[in-house]
């Protein structure tokens, strides 16, 4: 056989081995169904953003706790969640490395427990040399349904506070087609239990604003990322029943253990949101366990029965001489008051009133900033109790920061200044 025999033999192996691997793995993009696949999450990536959560130590020493391991000197008690199931963790924070034990079989006996060292990880200039813990399961290795249970926890051994933050180790990611157009999707189990099942649930009773839930993500604007927004529009949202895509609502459906996602086109019951708010233009930003909505500019909208809370409000108003005002709310603080928009339900045919906006009264917000030292900021609170930020546009243009005097009970000024933005 000659070397030329030799070469074009080769050629069609190569090209028939292509043609097969083609074949076997090739998946086609298919009208609202997908497969997914396990990829490893990139806790810095937009997608996990929502998936993250900071759990604060408890108070007390739970009745509960039989033992920790001998050599926890410094310990602190926390409890963190598996789905709807609470489970105790201690950690010690007695040496360089903190060290972490869970209560795995709930019986309080923690020092039959594994101990797991944290590795030093990523140093930030608030909080010195970040350590991590994982990846960590709370999931039985008996239980073949749930594979994508695993996640980290990082901490900050000079973190006053004592948080763990956790964060999922794996997405699952796939396309589809909707309307001849082509998406990439991704799901995220964001409450540690391998599975793909948990929906927003409201109203959210924890400090922190995060969802508790699982996360699904679409890329809308076909770039390649998936983006969150807490303003506009979110490509990256907790998990609900349905989907809205430009004017269409698909209903969700994902298998329980992540592998298949179906969008399937959908006519939802509505009723009806009206925002009483003295002529006020309104753009609010809504979390449901129906479907997430960015609503833009008006003060009634028809929307899927469900339950909602509000994530940013956003008032517009022109004066008298042109300038346009706009008050917006903190959505990047857990602890900014929303009014009756925290927590409100659509009923089926029904009008949903709820007032907000002016006439204003201004506070001051006071935080704890560090040792012996507090913020004070303006905060200007609405007809019914929902909070804005003071900043206002001018004709564009964000005017000077308003003044403030401190006085004792005297009435003595002790400090008169001006607030700085930011």
């Amino acid at each position: 056989m000659g070397r030329r025999t030799r070469i074009v033999t080769a050629l069609v192996v190569a090209v028939v081995f292509v043609l097969l691997m083609l074949v076997l793995f090739y998946e086609p993009i298919e009208e609202g169904r997908c497969k997914l696949s396990r990829r490893k999450a990139d806790p810095d990536s937009q997608l996990t953003r929502l998936a993250f959560q900071f759990i604060t130590p408890l108070n007390d020493k739970p009745d509960r706790v039989q033992d920790v391991p001998a050599v926890f000197e410094r310990p602190r008690y926390y409890e963190i969640k598996s789905g709807d199931k609470p489970v105790l963790m201690v950690a010690d924070y007695s040496r360089k490395l903190v060290r972490l034990c869970i209560d795995t079989d709930s019986d309080g006996i923690l020092s039959e427990e594994r101990c797991w060292t944290a590795r030093l990880s990523k140093e930030t200039p608030v909080s010195g040399r970040r350590q991590q813990f994982g990846p960590i399961s709370l999931v039985s290795d008996n239980d073949a349904a749930r594979t994508d249970g695993k996640f980290y926890i990082n901490c900050f051994r000079e973190d006053v506070r004592g948080l763990l933050i956790p964060f999922p180790a794996f997405f699952r990611t796939g396309k589809l087609r909707l309307a001849d157009r082509t998406y990439r999707v991704a799901l995220v189990d964001g409450d540690r239990d391998g599975l793909y099942r948990s929906i927003l649930s409201l109203p959210l009773d924890r400090s922190w604003r995060f969802p508790a839930s699982d996360v699904f993500a679409i890329d809308l604007n076909q770039n390649g990322e998936f983006e969150i927004s807490l303003y506009e529009r979110s490509e990256v949202v907790p998990l609900g029943r349905l989907l809205k895509v430009a004017d269409d609502y698909y209903a969700l459906d994902v298998a329980p253990d992540g592998m298949s996602l179906t969008l399937s086109k959908t006519e939802p019951q509505f009723g009806t949101l009206a925002i009483e708010s003295n002529d006020a233009d309104v753009e609010l930003r809504l979390w449901s366990d129906a479907a997430d909505q960015h609503l833009l500019h008006g003060r009634q909208w028809q929307l899927p029965t469900g339950e909602y809370k509000a994530i940013n409000i956003i008032l517009s108003k022109a004066d008298a001489s042109g300038d346009l005002y706009v008050l917006s709310s903190n959505p990047s603080s857990a602890f900014t008051r929303l009014g009756p928009l925290e927590h409100f339900a659509i009923r089926p045919g029904e009008v949903t009133s709820i007032k907000i906006g002016p006439p204003f009264v201004v506070k001051a917000d006071v935080q704890q900033a560090g040792a012996g030292t507090v913020s004070i900021g303006p905060v200007l609170v609405g007809c019914s109790s929902e909070e804005y930020l003071p900043g206002r546009k001018q004709g564009g243009n964000r005017p000077s920061p308003p003044s403030f005097k401190i006085v004792d009970e005297k009435g003595t000024t002790l400090v008169a200044n001006k607030f700085q933005y930011g």
